[in-house]
């Protein structure tokens, strides 16, 4: 699977984003992880990935059902959206040819 450019928002109360913080480590396949945003009831996130995030985002969103993650990936010829929470996960996809 080729390199994910991703971006992730995390959204819920300034309690359970901190808590999430505090005891959720990263996956491995995650890198170059850097915040964006740090707000008291939203952090984004940015990051690269070799395999597909939403499985692992789906676990987070099962182990944390009042957070909200929101995902937008693009894979260089795949652009995402997901939406997940309580385990569930929305997603849309739009597959696209880069210029040469």
């Amino acid at each position: 699977m080729p390199h994910q450019q991703c971006r992730l928002l995390v959204l819920g109360s300034r309690k359970d984003l901190a808590a999430w913080l505090r005891r959720e480590p990263w996956p491995d396949s995650f890198h170059e992880i850097e915040p964006l945003e740090l707000e008291a009831t939203r952090r984004s996130f940015q990051f690269t990935t070799t395999s597909h995030p939403v499985p692992h985002l789906r676990r987070l969103s099962l182990a944390w059902p009042t957070l909200t993650f929101v995902l937008d990936y693009d894979t260089g010829t795949v652009k995402g959206l997901a939406l997940l929470r309580g385990g569930h996960a929305r997603q849309r996809r739009l597959v696209y040819q880069p210029p040469p």
